[in-house]
């Protein structure tokens, strides 16, 4: 509403005065002249519509262009019926198609009334001017190409005119190469053209009865007429409506464009409008349509959204939280049946805030059936939790493992099985071997079973001293279980375990005689580089090379010679012998004898910078 721009103040007329139009008082009004914006919703010209149509689907293509028939004849019976008024210009320019496949009735340039039974006098004036310059010649009447207004004035009913140009509208539809009826108005309306093209406008029919041609009786029709009115409708016959879209999806009947932009929407204000309630929850009537709402949100979604990821952003990532929140088992369960759709389209973020956290709670709820089926939805989000998330995943399965639910207990070790990849090594060595021993011990015999495969999974994640010293206690005494396949899997994951424990000891024995042979080369140069073992002070001479063994052998030569015969000149070298390397002993007076060793290893001597054998 435009107000000049000198009124001002008290001047300005008031949102709340008796001449504001109705629904428009809550709108701020201010004394300033503006621009008038007409809003409308999207949609496209109908000869482009026409274009667009699949040539490759004539059955879908003709109850689309059935259903839009009748919304042009519907708005058409209400303008004549209720407003009084003739459209006057119903031609291919004046026809919009919206994107749920609606048609709307546009150009209302000529609108009239006619007739003087209705009150109007008509056609106007504006209509008379305008008229031949604005409709197309072929869809004027024949009393109005010879411009008989007087006629019009006089006798003709207030439908007349649209009824000819409606009739002409139909024909030039059905003669479209796409409209998938080989160019020809299908016989039941063939008939009623004929009377709709009168050449007398009183003989033309009113077009309330075409409404009940057997051209509009097809299932698409049928589930767009309920779509319209499913507001209004009982709630039970709209819970069964909604139940049964899947199939009717599934089959065909309704397009992609009919299901994203008529059926979701009107699902996701059901969903904000009743799962965000507490209150509007408790009633039965209301959990049950979100029950029927959810499958076919998720089927909508997974059919047609996730081709256009922005369009899921839109539309199911607001609505993830709510359906969470909601406390209904039978809710909850749908909604984890998707679970694999949601990751795959939510960013990380998402997935740990309005999925994981909510979804925690069926983790500990009393339903085992619940608690089984979080358990199996979670595997497909943990490559997307972070750290903290996985820990507190962890903490739930240590619970479940003790679940007095035995397949609960088998598909939790299972998880943990295809998880440890994804964990921590500190949480790797916190759950896994803890986990897959008492599983070992459960009395299920599934749970050992799974148990013992889970173990050839997980076993780079053990290294061989464990699998040694703890793995293999665990599984040595199911070689004797009472189940023949639990033994038959013990067997297996022994002999595998001890490929590697086999690889493990060849490596170790390579290394000690690698060392060894590596000790022998430094005693064989120390004694050729000097044949006395004592130096020019008398003093044993420390060993060249750095091994044990040398020092070793050092201290025994010193340990075994006298003390006298160290401070004794002599012309003669001294005797000693070692480790093969013998010299003639001193002839005026023998020592005692050197110790013999027949074996010496690294833990017998402590000497020598022995390193650890892995």
């Amino acid at each position: 509403t435009d107000y000049p721009s000198s009124a001002t103040g008290s001047d300005a007329p008031s949102a709340s005065s008796s001449s504001a139009a109705p629904g428009l008082d809550a709108l701020h009004q201010s004394a300033t002249t503006g621009t008038l914006i007409i809003v409308t919703e999207e949609a496209t010209p109908l000869d482009d519509w026409l274009d667009s149509l699949d040539p490759t689907s004539p059955a879908a293509n003709s109850a689309a262009i059935s259903w839009g028939l009748y919304n042009i004849v519907e708005a058409l019976v209400f303008l004549h019926t209720q407003a009084k008024l003739a459209h006057g210009m119903i031609c291919p320019r004046a026809i919009f198609v919206t994107p749920g496949g609606d048609f709307k009735l546009g150009g209302f340039d000529l609108i009239t009334p006619i007739g003087i039974e209705d009150g109007g006098g008509g056609p106007t004036p504006h209509f008379r001017t305008y008229e031949a310059a604005t409709c197309p010649d072929e869809y004027r009447s024949p009393e109005r190409v010879g411009q008989r207004y007087d006629v019009l004035q006089q006798s003709a009913p207030i439908h007349s005119i649209d009824c000819y140009s409606l009739a002409v509208l139909i024909e030039y539809i059905y003669a479209h190469p796409n409209a998938g009826t080989n160019g020809k108005v299908p016989a039941p309306l063939q008939k009623a053209l004929l009377r709709m093209k009168n050449e007398s406008p009183k003989l033309r029919p009113r077009l309330g009865p075409l409404l009940k041609c057997p051209v509009f009786d097809n299932p698409y029709v049928m589930a767009q007429l309920f779509l319209d009115e499913v507001t209004a409708k009982p709630a039970e016959e709209k819970i069964m409506f909604l139940q049964s879209l899947p199939d009717i999806l599934n089959r065909g009947v309704l397009s992609e464009d009919v299901a994203v932009h008529k059926i979701l929407p009107l699902l996701i204000l059901s969903i904000n409008g009743v799962a965000g309630s507490e209150s509007a929850m408790a009633q039965d009537v209301n959990r049950r349509e979100i029950l029927a709402i959810v499958p076919l949100l998720f089927q909508i979604a997974e059919s047609f959204l996730t081709k256009k990821p922005e369009l899921f952003q839109r539309h199911i990532t607001p609505l993830v939280p709510i359906l969470f929140g909601v406390k209904d088992r039978g809710v909850r369960g749908a909604v984890l049946q998707k679970i694999s759709l949601l990751e795959s389209q939510l960013d990380n973020a998402s997935v740990n805030t309005h999925v994981f956290e909510p979804m925690c709670s069926g983790f500990s709820d009393s339903s085992a059936a619940l608690r089984e089926l979080t358990l199996k939805s979670t595997i497909v989000l943990v490559p997307k939790l972070h750290h903290a998330n996985l820990e507190k995943l962890v903490r739930y399965l240590v619970r479940l493992q003790s679940d007095q639910e035995a397949s609960i207990r088998t598909n939790t070790v299972i998880f943990i099985g295809k998880v440890a990849p994804n964990l921590s090594e500190i949480s790797r060595q916190k759950l896994i071997l803890p986990a897959f021993t008492r599983s070992m011990k459960d009395p299920f015999t599934p749970c050992r079973l799974s148990a013992l495969r889970a173990v050839i999974a997980c076993k780079e994640y053990f290294t061989q001293k464990e699998i040694s010293e703890k793995v293999l206690p665990c599984i040595v005494p199911h070689l004797l279980d009472h189940a023949s396949d639990v033994r038959n899997e013990a067997f297996k994951v022994v002999d595998a375990l001890l490929v590697g424990l086999r690889e493990e000891s060849q490596r170790i024995g390579k290394d000690e005689a690698e060392r060894i042979t590596a000790a022998s080369c430094g005693i064989n140069q120390t004694g050729n580089a000097a044949n006395n073992p004592l130096g020019s002070s008398g003093i044993a001479a420390a060993p060249a090379s750095g091994s044990y063994l040398s020092g070793i052998s050092s201290w025994m030569t010193s340990a075994s010679q006298p003390t006298e015969d160290m401070t004794a000149p002599s012309s003669n070298p001294l005797p000693t012998s070692y480790n093969g390397m013998s010299t003639k002993a001193p002839a005026a007076k023998p020592g005692p004898a050197a110790p013999k060793f027949s074996s010496l290893t690294l833990s017998d001597a402590h000497i020598g910078g022995a390193s650890k054998v892995h």
